[in-house]
């Protein structure tokens, strides 16, 4: 029951991250929340139902509850990892001073923490929800979903699907075009063209594809966050602190016992490069399968006595495993990020690729006859210019590259093509009868605002 349950919810967690308005860097983010997701039940079960932690004492009281105990102390209190050239300490203040520099305690907190991990990892795609949902003027999830149905339908259905996603993205380019007249219009115009890039608002056509590539910046912060997070957590942080001196401990040699991590944030190449060498975890310490708790005080008939165990923990050989793959993966999450940032800039900072995109699926899809045409070069390529500085915008060409990047290219042009001839038949009526026409104001007006307009006028 509890895998039927899982699996249904996977492939509920699966069809909604289907219907995402992103590109292949967003979607590896949110396929990283169902592999913590997957390692969070995984060390939940092994921690919580099968054994995760046996410790062993030569000899021990009388009592058939001990030995539980004792296993379990030492996974609340933590337990002293010891080099192979390392003798046990003998004294209190030894073992206080090995409790202080190596204790573990984070493989209890392990299933917490990658639990916590999935959730920040899932915050980035929630705030691109509410930013589609608040700034796009419309639903952009429904958008794509409409595009994909239209790419994956019957050729019969195709045609009246692609003609439902090409008014639903018009509508959605012409509620923030700018309506307003005047002097005063056109100083707020001149303004805002003076600032270019620097402007995110909707008026401008830039809100959505800027708020794109805050987001990209967010997800390239959250990974190295991540990356921190791990480190710190498993306290390879890279720190020095001043080296304590423990002769005592060592068979014939001064050992130095320090905080010092020399891994920092590498730690995820060095373990690698250890397994590889062959060096194994008594050598490392890392992540160790073996380790000691020293039980201080049991209070017996008489007095307290002090006991030393040796405990195995097969649950850092599941840890050891995970928390490489996750290294290595964040680290290549957060590269490919990187990549995705630097070309989402490139595409909103040239307008040069801008044209260059837009005509290409124009000539995919065959709608401009007159480009066949040896005339007139210069005055074609200003309409196409206007189309897609003047109405398509950022936002616009942000939309159209998410259709083709979701639905395929072939769907795209088919869009594309269908608002391009819209454009033109609409920019032909306003040249041909201007004094019939409405005026570009009066066509974004709702009804009720027509007819006040209507009424002014008579009076």
């Amino acid at each position: 029951m509890v895998g039927k349950e899982f699996i249904d919810l996977f492939r509920s967690f699966q069809a909604n991250t289907n219907l995402s308005v992103d590109d292949f860097a967003d979607r590896l983010n949110l396929f990283t929340v169902i592999l913590l997701l997957l390692c969070t039940l995984l060390i939940s079960m092994k921690q919580y139902v099968f054994n995760s932690i046996s410790c062993y004492i030569p000899v021990q009281p009388s009592g058939s509850e001990f030995k539980n105990y004792l296993a379990d102390y030492c996974w609340v209190h933590g337990t002293i990892p010891l080099r192979p050239d390392e003798r046990m300490p003998s004294t209190p203040e030894e073992w206080n001073l090995y409790d202080k520099y190596r204790r573990i305690t984070y493989y209890q907190w392990v299933p917490f923490v990658l639990g916590l991990q999935c959730i920040i990892f899932y915050l980035p795609h929630l705030l691109w929800e509410m930013i589609c949902n608040s700034r796009a003027s419309g639903d952009v999830f429904t958008l794509i979903q409409a595009a994909r149905k239209a790419a994956s339908g019957s050729r019969s259905d195709r045609k009246r699907e692609v003609h439902r996603v090409a008014e639903f993205l018009e509508d959605m380019i012409d509620t923030h075009q700018c309506s307003r007249r005047g002097r005063k219009a056109k100083l707020v115009d001149k303004m805002y063209d003076s600032c270019g890039l620097c402007v995110v608002s909707k008026r401008m056509g830039t809100c959505l594809v800027w708020s794109y590539i805050t987001l990209k910046v967010v997800i390239i912060l959250n990974a190295a966050l991540q990356l921190h997070l791990i480190q710190v957590f498993l306290g390879f942080t890279g720190h020095y602190i001043k080296p304590v001196p423990v002769d005592s401990l060592t068979q014939g040699k001064t050992r130095y016992l320090s905080e010092k991590s020399e891994h920092g944030y590498s730690f995820g190449w060095a373990i690698a490069s250890y397994i590889r060498s062959g060096q194994e975890w008594p050598e490392t310490l890392l992540f160790p399968r073996v380790a000691y708790c020293r039980v201080p005080s049991i209070r017996l008939v008489g007095g307290e006595n002090a006991y030393t165990a040796q405990c195995t923990l097969p649950i850092n050989m599941l840890n050891e495993k995970i928390y490489i793959f996750l290294w290595f993966w964040v680290l290549f999450l957060l590269i490919t990020s990187l990549l995705s940032l630097l070309l989402w800039i490139i595409r909103a900072t040239s307008p040069f690729r801008r044209y260059r995109y837009i005509a290409r699926f124009l000539r995919v899809c065959k709608v401009d006859e007159e480009a066949k045409r040896p005339t007139e070069p210069r005055s074609r390529k200003t309409q196409l210019q206007n189309f897609v500085d003047d109405y398509l915008r950022q936002d616009g060409v942000f939309l159209v590259r998410m259709l083709a990047i979701n639905a395929g290219e072939v769907l795209a042009a088919d869009v594309v093509g269908l608002i391009w001839q819209d454009y033109r038949d609409k920019r032909a009526e306003d040249i041909t009868s201007p004094a019939t026409n409405p005026t570009s104001f009066e066509m974004k007006l709702a009804p009720r605002e027509k007819i006040q307009k209507i009424e002014v006028g008579f009076v």
